[in-house]
């Protein structure tokens, strides 16, 4: 492992501890609010995860042709991340979910992540945007207390789990890629740079749509869980 991988892992091992810090990992851990919260959750996650391949080649727009290798990844990793949102469609299905649920809007913060992606893909380009790519490939470890209580407190099987449990097989692959991706491609300190901002950026988005479900869910049920 690189020195530039083993400081991204700090800084996102850094954002995620405040995430989990947060309302939302507080709630979830509350019987009565568990199921609205894990639904809610979803719904925003299947929103954002839709546009994660099309922003992914949106990124190889104004690649570098003589890069060949970085290109090659980016559009593999594109096509090997279509469909992933169907996952969650199905993960929701299987505990009475109609699929109606996702006609509601995505939250701002939602909406702010994706439009991030899209704007950092066609402006930085590849390399950027592995800043994102490097912790959302392997951010299981962090949501490990939030599968733990689905399966103990939900009773959700793996069978419908399938976008945390199957996925992350697949993006352990993928997360392999990616570090080996950085430490190719990702030399000068300008990149270098962008790289950590993005998963700066992208992390704190990513808290902000949990604490936005949490809170929503806190005023519905009641001011004392904002407490």
């Amino acid at each position: 492992m690189s020195a530039f991988i083993q400081e991204l892992k700090s800084l996102c091992d850094a954002e995620w501890r405040k995430i989990s810090n947060g309302l939302f990992f507080k709630l979830i851990r509350k019987p009565e609010l568990q199921r609205e919260l894990y639904v809610r959750a979803m719904v925003e996650v299947f929103h954002y995860t839709k546009h994660n391949a099309i922003n992914q080649a949106a990124a190889t727009f104004n690649a570098d042709h003589r890069k060949a290798g970085l290109l090659l990844f980016a559009i593999k990793h594109a096509l090997e991340e279509v469909g992933h949102e169907n996952m969650v469609v199905n993960d929701l299905a299987s505990i009475g979910i109609d699929a109606a649920v996702f006609q509601r809007p995505p939250m701002p913060a939602t909406e702010a992540l994706s439009g991030y992606l899209y704007s950092l893909s066609i402006r930085g380009g590849i390399i950027p945007r592995l800043g994102y790519s490097f912790w959302a490939e392997d951010s299981y470890e962090y949501m490990a207390p939030l599968l733990e209580i689905c399966q103990r407190d939900m009773g959700l099987t793996e069978q419908q789990m399938t976008f945390f449990i199957a996925h992350a097989s697949i993006d352990e692959k993928h997360s392999a890629d990616v570090n080996h991706a950085i430490e190719q491609w990702v030399v000068t300190e300008e990149d270098k740079a962008a790289v950590r901002q993005v998963a700066r950026t992208t992390l704190f988005l990513t808290g902000q749509i949990m604490e936005s479900v949490a809170r929503d869910v806190a005023e519905e049920y009641g001011d004392e869980y904002l407490a």
